[in-house]
């Protein structure tokens, strides 16, 4: 469960820039997901009436429930951001701390956020203040291997009212395929708190998916660029 939303099943597809626009997600849930997170909607109001934007931002003939992920590192941008797209139709909002990209980075939004505990704090209250609806949380296992703060990030999130909580097994330098994916994190987060813990990296097959849910523990399993490729 998601706030008042039950999922159907463990199987989520990840929030995907130029990928998870409205089409794809409705394939993957007839295929079987049982949740799907849209790709990541800027924060900044300028960009709101971007036609990219304005495509994101439409949620005609989506499943419930629509969740929109959202970026950027001003707590009160994020939060009226938030706001906006709960009128646009958004029952969930999910706050991207994972993207890896040197240009979300460079703005300080994206994983670039887990150097700055106190600013993810800031963020996740205002966000969580600012809205009726559940917010999630995607996220990595730290900025580098030599910081990683998976499990502190984790219990920040909890304190600060997220409802479930999606952890990348890979840290920021790690990037998108570099690096063995770290389950033992993922286990050492769901074990530390109460929310719903989504286990995320590297999940290809049916017999991983399942291999990662025992090991780890994790209420469900997102699945990304192994949908896209199959």
């Amino acid at each position: 469960r998601i706030g008042p939303y039950s999922i159907k099943n463990r199987l989520v597809i990840a929030p995907m820039a130029g990928i998870t626009d409205r089409p794809f997600p409705k394939l993957c849930r007839q295929f079987g997901a049982g949740y799907a997170i849209s790709e990541m909607v800027a924060s900044k109001p300028e960009l709101w009436q971007t036609p990219k934007s304005m495509r994101r931002m439409n949620h005609d003939g989506e499943d419930a429930p629509v969740s929109v992920q959202i970026a950027g590192n001003d707590p009160q941008v994020m939060a009226d951001a938030a706001r906006f797209n709960v009128s646009h139709g958004a029952q969930i909002i999910d706050i991207n701390m994972g993207c890896p990209k040197k240009k979300v980075c460079k703005a300080d939004a994206g994983s670039a956020l887990l150097r700055d505990e106190a600013l993810v704090a800031r963020i996740l209250e205002a966000v969580v203040n600012a809205v009726d609806v559940p917010v999630t949380l995607k996220t990595r296992t730290g900025w580098s291997t030599e910081s990683r703060n998976a499990v502190r990030i984790a219990q920040i999130a909890e304190s600060a009212g997220i409802q479930a909580l999606t952890m990348h097994g890979r840290t920021r330098a790690c990037g998108f395929d570099d690096g063995t994916i770290d389950y033992d994190s993922i286990k050492a987060v769901k074990a530390a708190v109460n929310i719903p813990v989504i286990a995320n990296g590297d999940i290809d097959s049916p017999a991983k998916a399942r291999a990662v849910l025992e090991y780890t523990g994790a209420d469900a399993v997102m699945i990304g660029r192994a949908a896209q490729g199959r």
